[in-house]
């Protein structure tokens, strides 16, 4: 349920890009100095765009540079961090320490229990300053799972419980004048990301016998086929985020919530368009 919530590079100008990836970077380098080198596997840019978000209605002091890393050993690359830099770290971490930790649970998967080991010290160190978080994503992965263990076709509660920890996470301070509406960009954005999810992953938990919330709901449906209740999910969150008074990476942000999020349903629905009529899911390849 992560690597949905991402910027659309059609809609940004270059200035926008280079902001982008420089606030990527800056969550990358958090990572490393605040939680563990190990930490950086778990890097998302769904963590970038809570970064952004919560930087641009705050407005806090940024700092930047231009620093080499492992993965850019000879150019240096451009990153800038704020003070929710390090909470968008902090965050990333404890989402993928619980994650793997119910993936192992769940599939006794070994590749997730030996991350899991590899995120441990600094996920309970994020769990130990960010209490409320915590508890909402221990909550929300123990409900998520006993639906799962239970085999419960129940898309709404599912996608609440999901709704419901991203909420949670949205929320830099509960007692801020704002923290309603941003709770309510994060709920909003948890139900679209876990639905999303399902219907990307229906076809093959089909063939392979595997609990999905939709599998009574939309069994033979196209990827498609779900739009409007899709963009009825991402209606609530976007609602609430044009409240927000934001000015700085506004149209980045706006990138990422109108466009970016249904990329992977649109790679979906082009890619079984051309397994039907034998074409290219990229198009025809000529220039």
């Amino acid at each position: 349920m992560f690597g949905y919530v991402v910027a659309d590079p059609a809609q940004l100008d270059e200035d926008q890009r280079r902001r982008y990836r420089a606030a990527y970077c800056g969550l990358c380098r958090a990572l490393g100095d605040r939680c563990s080198q190990a930490s950086r596997l778990s890097l998302t840019y769904d963590m970038t765009f809570l970064v952004v978000l919560l930087t641009s209605l705050y407005e806090p002091e940024e700092t930047a540079g231009e620093s080499r890393c492992p993965v850019h050993p000879l150019r240096p690359q451009p990153w800038w961090r704020s003070p929710f830099t390090d909470y968008g770290a902090a965050m990333n971490v404890l989402l993928a320490h619980e994650n793997c930790l119910d993936d192992w649970r769940d599939d006794r998967s070994l590749p997730k229990l030996a991350l899991a080991r590899l995120f441990r010290g600094p996920g309970r160190a994020a769990a130990e300053r960010y209490p409320r978080q915590a508890a909402a994503v221990a909550a929300g992965l123990a409900e998520l799972g006993g639906l799962e263990r239970g085999g419960v076709p129940d898309p709404d509660r599912a996608a609440n419980a999901f709704g419901r920890l991203l909420g949670e996470i949205f929320v830099w301070d509960p007692d801020d004048h704002w923290a309603g509406e941003l709770r309510t960009v994060g709920e909003g954005l948890g139900r679209f990301v876990y639905i999303l999810d399902a219907v990307l992953d229906l076809p093959e938990d089909t063939r392979r016998g595997r609990y999905n919330p939709l599998s009574e709901l939309g069994a033979g449906r196209a990827p498609s086929a779900f739009t409007d209740e899709l963009t009825m999910l991402l209606g609530e969150c976007t609602a609430a985020f044009e409240r927000l008074p934001l000015v700085q990476d506004a149209a980045l942000l706006r990138s990422v919530l109108y466009a970016g999020v249904w990329a992977r349903l649109r790679a979906a629905e082009a890619k079984k368009t051309a397994n039907e009529t034998g074409g290219d899911p990229h198009g025809s390849g000529s220039l």
